[in-house]
């Protein structure tokens, strides 16, 4: 059995009732748990509370009714962060940073993802996945994550 943890876009559609997402739901074994990362949590909350024609109050009961596994984050979530980023960092950062200095500097003030390409929450989800050996479900292209971590992490975009 293997269980899903669904991406910010893709919890947002099945609030919404988007068909795409409600149909594919429908059709995963009843067995297997769906999990929200508190991190996706956290950018769905805020989305409720930024966006007033939202419904706050019905996103909340919408979360509950549900039940998710809510996916903590946790020393094994946090190294697999950490590995992710280096990765992605002797990848795709600015080769001024990857020097000796740079590498120095980086310790005292971290490179941001967005300079590598990544969203740093996508990040967090992805690790999260990772560790928990859940399936990343997204409609977006985490593409440099996804190539990074091909060998290990198990995704699904739905469209």
């Amino acid at each position: 059995m293997k269980g899903y943890l669904f991406d910010t876009n893709i919890w947002s559609y099945w609030f919404e009732g988007k068909d795409f997402v409600v149909d594919k739901i429908r059709h995963l074994d009843p067995q297997s748990p769906i999990c929200l990362s508190v991190i996706v949590w956290g950018e769905a909350i805020f989305g409720a509370k930024a966006n007033p024609k939202f419904g706050f109050d019905k996103y909340v009961a919408f979360i509950h009714s549900q039940k998710p596994i809510i996916i903590p984050v946790n020393e094994t979530v946090s190294e697999e962060f950490g590995g992710l980023k280096a990765q992605l960092f002797e990848k795709k950062s600015p080769k001024g940073l990857r020097t000796i200095t740079g590498r120095g500097d980086m310790l005292k003030d971290p490179i941001p993802t967005k300079y590598m390409g990544v969203h740093e929450n996508d990040l967090w989800i992805a690790s999260q996945a990772l560790a928990h050996n859940l399936v990343l479900v997204t409609n977006e292209r985490m593409k440099d994550i996804f190539e990074i971590a091909s060998n290990r992490l198990v995704y699904e975009i739905w469209k």
